[in-house]
């Protein structure tokens, strides 16, 4: 009974934790049209990630986590953000199904190899990525380009970051891990491509 008991609760707090982070990210971008579940039953991860189609004529879709933040490490931290990952509207000739398994390779390999949330953090070039993409590297960094009221959502009495997740290149992530993330963003206000265009040429840093 106890068990039973406790089950309930942690699906009591997710819906909680759904209803307020999902509700939060609706109010900024409407409805969204997917959403696919990486669950490990044997752990407590449990990570929903929504795609939003591009709102009006912003030409901007958005793949954003629900339940990330929940989830543990193997130190036992909780890894207490949520990613959002913005993209050209044609996904860099990918479909919405080839980026869903994408993220979440990159957020499996975040909850077991990242030790804390610290960003900026780069994950450097992988062939996971897509085949199409130039950017085959990551950059999780604070939210850009998105409302003030995205940048932390208050769950209870737990402050929620929601973070940028940004495909960036391999030049591009030596430049971060060399100049740091600032450097970065000179950089990206000089080109003629835009930072969420996963298809930008590879440039030369």
């Amino acid at each position: 009974m106890a068990i039973m008991e406790s089950t309930k609760e942690r699906e009591l707090s997710f819906d909680i934790r759904r209803t307020v982070i999902l509700g939060a990210y609706m109010r900024e971008w409407q409805m969204p049209e997917y959403r696919i579940i990486l669950s490990k039953p044997a752990t407590d991860v449990h990570v929903e990630v929504y795609y939003f189609p591009a709102v009006e004529e912003d030409g901007i879709v958005r793949f954003a986590t629900v339940g990330l933040s929940a989830a543990h490490r193997p130190n036992g931290q909780a890894v207490g953000t949520e990613w959002v990952m913005p993209l050209t509207a044609d996904l860099g000739g990918e479909s919405v199904d080839r980026v869903f398994t994408y993220l979440c390779d990159l957020i499996a390999h975040h909850i077991e190899s990242a030790g804390d949330s610290l960003i900026p953090r780069v994950m450097e070039e992988s062939l996971l990525a897509p085949a199409n993409w130039s950017t085959s590297a990551f950059l999780l960094d604070e939210l850009s380009g998105e409302s003030e009221d995205l940048e932390e959502v208050e769950v209870g009495s737990e402050g929620v970051q929601i973070l940028w997740a940004v495909p960036i290149t391999g030049h591009e992530a030596v430049l971060i891990l060399r100049e740091g993330v600032e450097a970065f963003d000179s950089y990206i206000e000089n080109i003629e491509h835009s930072i969420i265009d996963p298809r930008r040429p590879l440039g030369n840093i």
